[in-house]
């Protein structure tokens, strides 16, 4: 069971262009957290809102800034491919700025103050020490879908991937995330 809904986790990611995960050295440093457009009311997200939410809970947690080549990816999809309906956060740790579970937690949180909510408790992986080496959950808000990811390495990695929900049902891209 756990392995089929992350595997439909990894077709969402991949869906919208998310394999990348190199980063270069450019854009590691936390930016200045940009004002949120969001609006009052129950109407479904723009994706300007949706971008803001993304990169203003990654500087809220100390996360280093979008890598460059990750957050545009989306900027030249093609329209009505999957890649046309989502938006993409990876921020990669650096020797000054560490990427750890906290901090993913810590994201998390922010996002549920930005009122995204979770359906469920988040899935970790541990190693045999007890330690933290992948975490996952998703959440949902006012017809978009997040899954927010956390992987180790020497470094550590977020990333937080959103899709709009209709958009996906109309070009019958349905992605399954849980």
């Amino acid at each position: 069971m756990r392995s089929t809904k992350w595997a439909a986790v990894a077709v969402a990611v991949i869906a919208l262009g998310a394999a990348g995960c190199g980063a270069s050295g450019a854009g590691t440093e936390a930016a200045a957290a940009p004002a949120s457009p969001r609006p009052k009311g129950t109407g479904p997200l723009t994706k300007e809102v949706v971008r803001t939410d993304l990169d203003a809970s990654a500087v809220d947690a100390g996360i280093p800034a979008n890598a460059p080549d990750f957050g545009g990816m989306n900027e030249d999809a093609e329209a009505g491919s999957p890649r046309s309906c989502g938006l993409g956060f990876k921020g990669f740790g650096t020797k000054a700025t560490k990427v750890d579970v906290a901090r993913w937690e810590s994201v998390v949180g922010e996002l549920r103050e930005r009122d995204w909510k979770q359906a469920r408790e988040p899935d970790k992986r541990r190693g045999s020490d007890g330690v933290v080496y992948d975490a996952r959950v998703v959440l949902k808000q006012r017809g978009w879908t997040m899954v927010a990811e956390y992987l180790s390495s020497r470094v550590g990695v977020i990333t937080l991937l959103a899709y709009e929900d209709a958009c996906m049902k109309k070009i019958n891209a349905e992605v399954r995330v849980g």
